[in-house]
């Protein structure tokens, strides 16, 4: 019997064929099953900021605690630079198979992608929320030789000494952004000092080489105490627990003044629906935990919790405002 073989064309298109077939979106009972043996392997959680830094600390105490409850290593990995930039690139290329997370921050997923020319990702589209874990406030301080005690004086300082600089958690960021905000609405001219790495940025400022610093209170806490710099105001809209003593700008200059960091749980845009509600499920778990909230208070933090949905939408809409707030400002991108 004679078979006869098949055209070209014919066989192109059932290689096309097969193609789409393994490129198609996983059917949910499949998906169901991938996220039954899941993780198969330790997690790999991505923090956009170096070691020491807020993102750090809130990636390690949520990590440690999926670490416990899903019965699988999570892996911190720094990826810090470009305002967050770096690790978000990182984290949106990779496998969407749930052994990828990343501790999104305001920066990452928002005013860096704003200010940083070429950022290879969209930090809504690239994504799968899965939960906003704590807001932090920022903290403007001075270096204890600086003869203000306020921020009032401060900007009073400032105008009549046009050389003075300031540091921040980087560029694009929510305390850069606060800085700029507040000293242009002041009519003081203070310039900022951008660094690569955030611990050289405390040590300089902590040493004296700079004398005004806003960052993130966790990073500076142990100095307030030390009694090494002085904390002249928060950049939230209500004051922080503590540190009660310390006004907000809001109530000191400028009604309405509200600069606050956002830190969540983010899974790359594919990871399956099921995996998403499982971490989502573990980490609200552990931020109603006595345990969890003690730490974060500790560190001025207050957990929040939101679901994936409702993160999603918080993050697209939470985009807007700071493209609004750079325009105002007229920062320019690097």
């Amino acid at each position: 019997m004679h078979f006869n073989l098949p055209s070209r064309r014919y066989a192109a298109a059932a290689a096309v064929a097969v193609l789409l077939a393994l490129l198609a979106p996983l059917p949910p009972a499949t998906r169901d099953a991938a996220a039954q043996t899941w993780p198969a392997r330790p997690i790999r959680l991505i923090v956009p900021f170096g070691a020491g830094s807020t993102a750090d600390m809130v990636a390690r105490l949520v990590g440690a605690r999926l670490s416990k409850d899903l019965g699988d290593g999570v892996l911190v990995e720094n990826r810090p630079g470009a305002a967050g930039t770096i690790g978000g690139a990182e984290a949106a290329r990779a496998t969407p198979d749930g052994h990828t997370l990343v501790l999104g921050t305001v920066a990452s997923h928002g005013t860096g992608t704003l200010m940083m020319a070429n950022v290879p990702y969209d930090p809504v589209r690239d994504f799968q929320a899965i939960t906003l874990i704590t807001n932090a406030p920022g903290l403007i301080a001075a270096h204890a030789s600086l003869p203000v005690k306020t921020v009032t004086e401060l900007v009073a300082l400032a105008r009549r000494d046009p050389t003075m600089n300031y540091t921040s958690a980087g560029t694009g960021t929510t305390t850069h952004l606060s800085g700029e905000f507040l000293f242009s609405r002041a009519g003081a001219k203070i310039t900022h000092v951008s660094y690569k790495e955030q611990g050289r940025a405390i040590n300089d400022f902590v040493g004296g080489h700079l004398p005004v610093m806003i960052y993130a209170i966790p990073a500076l806490r142990p100095y307030i105490d030390s009694g090494r710099i002085r904390p002249l105001a928060v950049t939230s809209i209500r004051r922080v627990p503590s540190l009660p003593a310390v006004p907000t700008v809001a109530e000191s200059m400028i009604p309405g003044f509200d600069f606050t960091a956002w830190f969540g749980m983010m899974a790359p845009a594919g990871t399956p629906r099921p995996i998403v509600d499982r971490v989502h499920r573990t980490i609200i778990g552990a931020m109603e935990t006595a345990e969890l909230k003690q730490q974060f208070a500790a560190h001025g933090l207050e957990p929040v919790g939101m679901g994936p949905d409702e993160f999603q939408a918080f993050m697209k809409v939470d985009l807007q405002r700071w493209r609004q707030v750079i325009a105002s400002t007229g920062i320019k991108g690097q």
